[in-house]
């Protein structure tokens, strides 16, 4: 096991494709409207708030649903970075660092901003800041497949809601970034699962 994965076209066409696609925008007042329409139920083997069946039905609502768990993840990759003891669990936090910092970028330059890291994620936080060696690498691992558990069930509600009219090219584009983002995310849960059996042993 050399290396987890590598940079790919495939990797590379997601973000500049996405990026010569003009979005609508998605203002602070507007994401917040959105959050409010979702309906959440908390898994009972991960603890996870999910979306319900069916309630992200637009690329806007899409955007507005990962954009916080993706900064999440990009948050917490910055400090594995340098922190991580576990030579793949680094590795990896190099590869979702880079990955989140083009993801973000892209959410920008389509209009949506992510909100702070809830009261979730800010503990998340604390705890891995406070961890050290394999610790941290176990606390990393996890929240890194948790959160990738959240955005694959996230994408593919999106991506199971009806189909947008043909002449709609805003969500037919919104269609074309989820299911290149969703390759990814499934190839992120297996790494993490994978790592979790090894990291903090």
């Amino acid at each position: 096991m050399n290396k987890l994965h590598q940079a790919t076209p495939r990797r590379e066409f997601l973000t500049h494709s996405v990026k010569s696609t003009v979005a609508l925008g998605v203002g602070m007042s507007a994401f917040a409207s959105l959050l409010q329409s979702f309906t959440f139920k908390e898994d009972e083997e991960s603890g996870l708030l999910l979306q319900g069946a069916g309630a992200i039905t637009t690329e806007a609502q899409f955007r507005a649903a990962i954009a916080g768990p993706v900064n999440t993840s990009m948050l917490s990759s910055q400090l594995a970075t340098t922190q991580a003891s576990n030579q793949y669990a680094k590795q990896f936090a190099g590869f979702e660092l880079e990955e989140t910092k083009g993801m973000l970028s892209i959410l920008k330059d389509m209009g949506t901003t992510p909100p702070p890291p809830d009261a979730k994620a800010q503990a998340m936080m604390t705890q891995m800041k406070a961890a050290t060696g394999a610790a941290f690498d176990k606390a990393y691992i996890a929240a890194q497949l948790q959160t990738h558990q959240l955005l694959r069930t996230l994408t593919e509600g999106y991506l199971a809601s009806p189909a947008p009219a043909q002449t709609n090219m805003m969500e037919k584009h919104g269609r074309h970034i989820a299911t290149l983002a969703l390759a990814t995310i499934k190839e992120h849960v297996a790494i993490t699962q994978r790592l979790s059996t090894v990291v903090g042993s």
